[in-house]
């Protein structure tokens, strides 16, 4: 728990970017987050997903025509396939990692928003979601 720091005031936690920990975190009474790992992990090519992390360099995704992450509406997933971002990673292109970045940012922003929603519903502790 949080009970050293004040509850009228924002809590904020540095260095945590993973779903798993966010949600622990949120569970704690954590209200902001600031991380390197969205991008760090966009720049390395892997992705969050609902499945978990995809690591768009592995041999099986050179002839994938699916978006990285079905449903996702992110500029990445909306225009372009897991073959396409693969070759812009093999290539180094610039533009794969700056996608992958993107994408990872949109995925926890969506996370965030159905954390805050279930907060708002006051189901935060029966809130299992996938982890990235």
């Amino acid at each position: 728990e949080c009970a050293e720091l004040p509850e009228n005031k924002p809590r904020y936690l540095m260095g945590v970017g993973s779903t798993k920990e966010i949600i622990e975190s949120v569970k704690l009474g954590i209200d902001l987050f600031d991380c390197v790992l969205p991008s760090r992990n966009g720049r390395t090519g892997q992705l969050f997903t609902s499945e978990g992390r995809l690591r768009i360099l592995a041999r099986e995704f050179r002839d994938d025509n699916r978006p990285p992450q079905e449903g996702c509406t992110c500029h990445l997933c909306a225009n372009f396939s897991r073959a396409y971002l693969r070759h812009l990673f093999m290539s180094g292109d610039i533009l794969g990692p700056v996608l992958a970045t993107i994408h990872n940012i949109h995925f926890l922003e969506q996370f965030m928003r159905r954390i805050r929603n279930a907060i708002s519903e006051s189901r935060l502790q029966d809130l299992h979601l996938s982890l990235a």
